[in-house]
Formats: structure tokens, sequence, C-alpha cells
């Protein structure tokens, strides 16, 4: 099943990992607070959090975030409401996930 965005839902796996979140948005004094913002109205708090201006006269913002014990839902949920923030060009994600053991 797919999205109306055409994003796949999130696969079901029990295990947490941390979630991690590449944000590319404009420069903008209220960009940071934005993105941070999916994480405050769900009482969330990243465990990381970078940020830096880009670009030859600092026109981008790249944030860098990590949820640690996230699950699949929370983590695609975060994604889709990055994505859909006003400023926001480009939002990449990944897992963080313990090795295993042989």
């Amino acid at each position: 099943m797919s999205t109306q965005a055409g994003r796949p839902e999130p696969a079901q796996n029990p295990e947490p990992f941390t979630a991690c979140f590449s944000v590319v948005s404009a420069s903008d004094p209220n960009a940071l607070s934005r993105v941070l913002e999916p994480f405050t109205k769900r009482g969330l708090t990243p465990s990381h959090v970078y940020a830096m201006r880009t670009g030859e006269r600092g026109e981008t913002l790249h944030v860098d975030l990590q949820l640690a014990d996230a699950d699949a839902e929370t983590s695609w949920r975060l994604a889709n409401d990055l994505r859909g923030l006003y400023l926001v060009q480009t939002v990449l994600t990944s897992e963080k996930r313990a090795a295993e053991r042989i």
C-alpha cells in the first residue's frame, strides 16, 4: 500500500532503532524551529541535532536529527511531516540498528 504522495507505508518491525533524518531547507530564522516542531508535537526529544548553514551566502540550512528508540510508524510519520513543511526542500531518512552478534 502507498500514500497519496507515492511513498510506501512503513514496514512493520517490532525492533526499536535510531531513526535518522537529514533535512535540507532554505536558510531562514524560522527554519530550525519548524524542523523541530513535528518532534515537539509528539512529545519527542531528538537524541541528536546538528544544524549548519551552507552555500556561498549561507542560503541553505542542513539539519541532521536522530531519534533513539524509534519505531517504524513514528519514523514514517515524522518524515512525512518534515517533507510537508514550508521551506523544506529535501528529507532523507535512514535507520541505525545494533549489530547482530555472531
